[in-house]
């Protein structure tokens, strides 16, 4: 299952999408997320932005997702967990 607490989130309104970042666990196979207190809170994956880093400064167990909008405010992903429904 994969999982990931969100640190990061902005919704960039001229290509319409919700940034995400945060840390992960586990592996990304599907293009959905529900937040993992209310699973009816669904959130689709639009795109992967990054998985990792090359500088070793930086955390290597953070991710970046592009979302799709659907109803909900960017900021307030930050501090939940979301989680893969399998």
């Amino acid at each position: 299952m994969f999982s990931i607490n969100v640190e990061f989130s902005m919704y960039i309104k001229s290509v319409n999408i919700v940034v995400i970042t945060g840390k992960y666990l586990g592996e990304l196979t599907g293009d959905l997320l529900v937040d993992a207190n209310n699973t009816e809170n669904e959130y689709v994956i639009n795109n992967v932005v990054h998985m990792g880093y090359k500088n070793p400064q930086m955390n290597k167990d953070t991710i970046s997702l592009n979302l799709k909008p659907n109803g909900y405010e960017a900021e307030e992903l930050v501090g939940k967990c979301l989680i893969s429904p399998d």
